[in-house]
């Protein structure tokens, strides 16, 4: 794909952060249990209000780079004339319609079927793709029955394992509640994950001697601590914010210093780290049974 240098009269893009909204629903459809059908919709969880992107720029003009797609034969092609190839050989491709694609398509089911529910421990993290989605209530009269089965999934600390048919293809999916709300996951094909076992075979056996292990955990209780999201939270887009700005005014903006790491021996990191912990004040709410385990 050929790159080349085209006027751009675009103005630049805003980079502030909206607030939080609904949005656009991204399915639409019937949450389906047994026999009690509840019409929900799915809002998208994450959003992407926050982001900075960058354009590529030619550097002597400044000016945008477009993309063209090229044959290396005929030079540029027109969309109309490019086709689907599947690489089977060296240089040597079947080509597939998408007549013949959309033949395989599941059909536009507007059922989101919760076939069997697990204790919520039991679904792997690393199952999820990524994708969450709010499922919420599509009209009043459905949310006696979406609030009923919020509640008796919290109760007894389950989810559930489903089927759903989004963009054409069909997804496993896993629904939890979370508060009053029931989330939804969309998952790996389960086909796709790869073993541990190979992974796990290369592992010593019994190398953590008592004092390191009693260690080891006294340092994980003294950082036993409410959850707070906020110190997780990436503050990329705001030091973009600010280089940009920076750059806008004519000022130039100082590199971060790289923080000194210590390598030491295990045992000595693990006598120091909990040294430290234990000479900083206490955060609010670490539970007592931390603070109990720390003194032993």
């Amino acid at each position: 794909m050929l790159k080349t240098c085209e006027p751009d009269r675009a103005g630049l893009p805003s980079t502030g952060v909206s607030g939080l909204q609904r949005g656009r629903a991204s399915w639409t459809g019937i949450l389906q249990f047994s026999l009690v059908a509840v019409p929900v919709k799915a809002y998208p969880a994450i959003s992407s209000t926050d982001s900075i992107s960058f354009n590529q720029l030619h550097a002597p003009c400044k000016q945008r780079i477009r993309y063209e797609k090229h044959c290396p034969i005929h030079g540029k092609v027109e969309a109309a004339e490019i086709v689907k190839g599947y690489l089977y050989a060296p240089d040597q491709y079947v080509v597939v319609d998408d007549s013949e694609l959309e033949q395989l398509r599941p059909p536009k089911e507007k059922a989101l079927l919760l076939e069997q529910f697990v204790e919520a421990g039991q679904v792997e993290p690393v199952m999820l793709s990524g994708r969450t989605l709010y499922l919420s209530p599509d009209g009043l009269p459905a949310q006696r029955a979406y609030l009923l089965l919020a509640e008796a999934m919290r109760q007894r600390g389950c989810c559930a394992l489903g089927r759903i048919t989004m963009t054409g293809r069909r997804y496993a999916v896993v629904v939890r509640p979370l508060e009053r709300l029931l989330a939804m996951h969309v998952l790996h094909d389960p086909a796709l994950l790869r073993p541990v076992a190979a992974l796990e075979a290369g592992l010593r056996e019994g190398t953590s001697s008592p004092e390191e292990l009693n260690l080891a955990c006294t340092l994980i209780d003294s950082a036993s601590e409410p959850l707070d999201w906020s110190r997780l939270r990436d503050d990329t887009p705001e030091k973009l914010a600010q280089l940009i700005e920076a750059k806008l005014q004519g000022r130039e903006v100082a590199a971060l210093e790289a923080e000194p790491v210590q390598v030491l021996q295990l045992l000595d990191a693990l006598k120091q780290s909990v040294a430290r912990a234990v000479d900083q004040p206490a955060c609010p709410g670490v539970a007592t049974r931390g603070r109990k385990r720390r003194t032993a």
